[in-house]
């Protein structure tokens, strides 16, 4: 159940087109799909797959165009109005290697803006991209470990890791056939008091999964639409 009353946000005064909630440890989920820390000045995003529907039109699809478009858009608007120093792209970046001209062209774009770009291997980022830019499999800013989560992860002190490759969301249903999937983020808590947080994916095409915790693990959930950031209880 939604409690709005209690486990929303409305618009931020600082930054009045987002939609935003604050997460703990003064973490602020944007619900245009990016977690900031504006303390910290970081920005992070996951699952962009950038140049999607130019792969299933190579496959044979017939896909519209704008997705590159959007993606490109929605971050280019993130990265101005909180101002990071540091923007990292936690995997996933493109889709594959069809349109390596213009992923190139737009990660190129985005460092212009002027925050440091920290570009993270995912399973789908191949191609020229890849000898472009400089890429690492994990990036720490002290006690935080951003990876995209398809490589096991890595032993180290932290007491955060932020990950993406899930495409976490959670589905509304009114019982009578109505349907909404809205993105979603995640935030897993262990016994021991470390956290792991899996990011929704920033990609218009991502259709999202449910996401399920094990072990001795508490789950909090946050659903992400560009109006409204809310926590989903119950």
């Amino acid at each position: 159940m939604i409690d709005p009353n209690k486990k929303s946000t409305d618009h931020s005064p600082d930054h009045p087109a987002a939609a935003i909630a604050e997460i703990g440890d003064g973490l602020v989920l944007d619900g245009r799909l990016a977690l900031v820390d504006p303390a910290a000045r970081w920005l992070a995003v996951a699952d962009l797959h950038f140049g999607y529907e130019a792969n299933r039109r190579r496959e044979g699809a017939l896909w519209p165009l704008w997705g590159m478009e959007s993606i490109a858009a929605r971050l280019e608007n993130l990265v101005r109005d909180w101002q990071p120093e540091t923007v990292i792209l936690a995997g996933d970046i493109v889709d594959g290697s069809a349109a390596p001209d213009q992923a190139i062209a737009w990660i190129g774009a985005l460092g212009q803006l002027g925050p440091r770009l920290i570009l993270v291997e995912g399973n789908h980022d191949r191609g020229p991209v890849r000898k472009a830019f400089d890429w690492v499999t994990s990036w720490q800013f002290g006690d935080i470990v951003f990876e995209h989560g398809h490589l096991d992860a890595r032993e180290g002190n932290t007491r955060l890791r932020i990950r993406g490759h899930l495409h976490p969301s959670i589905l509304f249903s009114d019982g009578s056939g109505t349907r909404l999937r809205l993105p979603s983020l995640v935030v897993e808590t262990a016994a021991d008091g470390s956290r792991r947080i899996t990011l929704p994916a920033f990609s218009p095409w991502a259709g999202g999964t449910r996401l399920q915790t094990s072990g001795e693990k508490t789950l909090r959930q946050w659903a992400c639409s560009p109006q409204r950031v809310f926590e989903i209880v119950g």
